[in-house]
């Protein structure tokens, strides 16, 4: 095995995975298994295997992007025009001159209509092949030491020659095979995609594809069945089925924009559906309108098809279906079960991270919809107040505002923004009575992006020095709680707007951390909206935590197992990708772990590699840390379904995953082993993974993580099937 970081590895994988690419995926064992049937016809199995090296090593020489290239994107389109190519010519000096020129020139296509149809959210696909090829069709015709493939011709006697009768007898119980016409047709077509005709080559390519995707596989018998059928009823195969159509077209479309670009989903399927007749009708069109150019449509429908179903969703206002997949895993079940699982947990992708415009603890004594006030066009509000443990907001008979707790308690901003407007010269009014001709009081209004805005009113008059185009931070004193305007007795109202004005009307907006309750009965609360009686306060952050899990790009850490003195020291190293997230990379194994980490939580969003690498077990045992000690917490959150090991579970739920799901990898974590309660210099994390589905719980792993002085210090994992835990000790690298 060639290392990790090794220049010929990512070059080798690179080629590799351009076979795997042409069906949409990045597994390894599919792609090699498609490399071998590439070599089914021998002439086109070479030709596509050196054209896919050479546009992989000139893309690597000319400095395009690292990560398309290891993922194949620069060479699937020039090993189709090398499998075109060898499947049409005779091998010779002009042959090899035209492949080594149609490889390079697909890649500088590839490249120049990515750059183009990139920033439009539209891949490429398959168009570089086909500039290519419609340009060296006519060429063809001047290169006149270029002869056109008559192997079929003498196809058995070059084999005779290669393997005498044995051989042959091998070919002809092959050949000798009499499937019924749906399964022979479907098998065909899918060996088509590779230029050839052969259910054999087809039936490992769908095990290959079953391998890689069940539902890739489904969505291809469901564009099949909708094609043949479409073909039936319409009599397009009146003068035989094309399987290359079939294949190259229908079934590449249906699994393009119902499993890879688009979320799996019900709606999915049908609108993979609906691909078919739009394909039909682009095949039958451009077949008779490219044949007067004499020219071949090969996979322009399926590119046609896949990139308008996909520019059409990129239009619409709402995505509430058929959402789009947000980030490519090039796998329908990973793209799957990553977006629903995001969905659930990865709330702080969707909104500007929001605290309690306040310190300590308070109740909210009006919520949203609450009365009398909050109603109408201003009904998603807050009030807050704070009260003693007697329920009551003042001291003493509560007739002077200074009896009320809240008053000229410090009110802060709840995000970083501008201030956009100001109201600070209203008095405060007596208990008891209210000023309705200002309503709002004194107030501060902040943007905090474009259309997102919040407002505290009934301040203290004067209690704020801001101005207009002031920039503030988070926690940065607004003023102070007040009676001001519509207010009959010292309180704090908050709330969320879309525009900057003062009486704008209200928007329902979660607040992301915060604590739920008081003392040790407190819970942590993400993401929601305080209810009316809720007593609530900002979520304390904690200076070990958050030090601990600062990870910044460059940063660099060597892990050693002590319990193994010849295992190799594991380095990991934060880098950022094309997109700009962030990921631990292990130089020893290759591996990849994608984070986030935001205002008050550390999150694992993704893996990549071995899954019994160090970096692994890492990513299972603090898949999700909030950065605040809370010892009397549990923290749960859930695993995104990838996690399954069981081949036959896994595969059962990948089936029916677009529809239902019956399997629920769950996480918890808990804090313990502080040297001190309130500012801890060492602590300890406890996390398990468990599976669960049908009523049963499958422990996957427990693991312990050590934090001190500020760093990660170690961490130690229990699987089931081990007697003693794995060790790992941590220590930043120079």
């Amino acid at each position: 095995m060639l290392p990790a970081n090794t220049t010929l590895r990512t070059l080798a994988l690179a080629v590799l995975r351009s076979y795997s690419l042409i069906f949409f995926s990045q597994h390894r064992g599919f792609a090699a298994l498609l490399l071998l049937l590439s070599f089914a016809n021998p002439g086109a199995g070479v030709a596509g295997l050196a054209a896919t090296v050479l546009a992989v090593g000139a893309g690597w020489l000319m400095g395009f992007n690292r990560e398309v290239l290891a993922t194949g994107g620069y060479g699937f389109n020039a090993l189709l025009v090398g499998l075109a190519l060898g499947t049409f010519y005779e091998p010779g000096w002009a042959y090899g001159l035209v492949l080594l020129v149609g490889a390079l020139f697909a890649l500088l296509l590839t490249v120049a209509l990515g750059g183009w149809l990139g920033p439009r959210g539209l891949p490429p696909l398959s168009l570089p092949f086909l500039g290519v090829i419609w340009l060296l069709t006519p060429a063809a015709e001047q290169f006149h030491a270029l002869a056109l493939n008559e192997r079929g011709i003498y196809w058995l006697n070059e084999m005779y020659a290669v393997g005498g009768a044995p051989l042959l007898h091998v070919i002809h119980w092959l050949n000798g095979w009499h499937l019924p016409l749906m399964p022979d047709t479907y098998l065909r077509a899918l060996s088509s995609v590779f230029f050839q005709d052969s259910p054999l080559v087809g039936l490992l390519m769908a095990a290959g594809l079953l391998w890689h995707s069940r539902i890739a596989f489904s969505l291809s018998i469901v564009a099949f069945l909708g094609a043949y059928a479409f073909g039936m009823a319409t009599g397009a195969y009146a003068e035989g089925i094309n399987h290359y159509n079939l294949g190259a077209n229908y079934i590449m479309a249906a699994v393009a924009v119902g499993g890879v670009f688009v979320v799996p989903s019900a709606a999915s399927y049908l609108w993979a559906l609906l691909s078919v007749p739009i394909t039909a009708v682009l095949v039958a069109g451009l077949t008779t309108l490219l044949a007067r150019l004499g020219l071949p449509a090969f996979a322009l429908p399926f590119c046609l098809t896949s990139q308008l179903f996909l520019y059409v969703l990129l239009l619409r206002q709402r995505a509430d279906w058929l959402p789009l997949t947000p980030i490519q895993r090039y796998s329908p079940e990973r793209n799957l079960y990553a977006y629903t699982n995001d969905r659930e947990r990865l709330q702080s992708q969707l909104y500007v991270h929001l605290s309690l415009p306040f310190l300590g603890e308070w109740q909210v004594t009006q919520g949203y919809a609450g009365q009398p006030t909050h109603q109408g066009e201003w009904a998603q509000a807050l009030d807050f107040m704070i009260r003693d443990a007697d329920g009551r907001t003042y001291r003493g008979p509560g007739a002077n505002l200074a009896d009320y707790y809240c008053y000229n308690k410090p009110v802060l901003a709840c995000a970083d923004g501008v201030v956009v407007e100001v109201v600070a010269h209203l008095d405060d009014n007596p208990v008891g009575q209210v000023n309705t001709q200002q309503n709002w009081g004194n107030t501060v209004v902040l943007e905090h992006q474009p259309g997102l805005f919040s407002k505290v009113s009934h301040l203290r008059p004067h209690s704020t020095t801001l101005q207009p185009g002031d920039r503030v931070r988070r926690g940065d004193l607004l003023g102070t709680c007040g009676n001001s305007g519509r207010s009959a007795e010292p309180h704090l109202h908050f709330q969320v707007q879309a525009t900057p004005y003062i009486g704008s009307r209200t928007l329902a907006y979660p607040l992301a951390y915060y604590l739920s309750g008081s003392g040790l009965a407190a819970q942590v609360r993400s993401f929601q909206v305080p209810a009316e009686g809720e007593t609530v306060q900002n979520l304390p952050l904690s200076p070990l935590l958050r030090q601990a899990f600062d990870l910044p790009p460059g940063f660099r850490l060597d892990v050693v197992n002590p319990d193994d003195e010849a295992a190799p020291v594991q380095r990991w190293e934060v880098f950022t990708d094309a997109y700009n997230k962030t990921y631990l990379y292990c130089h020893h194994s290759g591996a990849v772990a994608y984070f986030e980490r935001s205002t008050a939580a550390f999150s694992f969003t993704a893996y990549y590699g071995s899954e019994t690498t160090a970096l692994y077990y890492f990513y299972r045992a603090a898949y999700r840390v909030l950065l605040s000690y809370q010892p009397q917490a549990e923290l749960l959150d859930a695993f995104p379904l990838t996690l399954v090991r069981n081949p036959a579970l896994k595969w059962a739920q990948d089936v029916v995953a677009p529809f239902v799901r019956f399997i629920r990898p769950s996480f918890a974590l808990r804090y313990h082993g502080a040297d001190d309660a309130y500012h801890p210099r060492r602590l300890q994390l406890s996390s398990r993974a468990t599976l669960r589905y049908f009523g049963r719980a499958q422990l996957l792993q427990q693991a312990d993580i050590e934090l001190a002085g500020g760093a990660l210090a170690g961490f130690s994992v229990q699987l089931p099937d081990q007697s003693s835990p794995l060790r790992f000790v941590c220590r930043p690298a120079a």
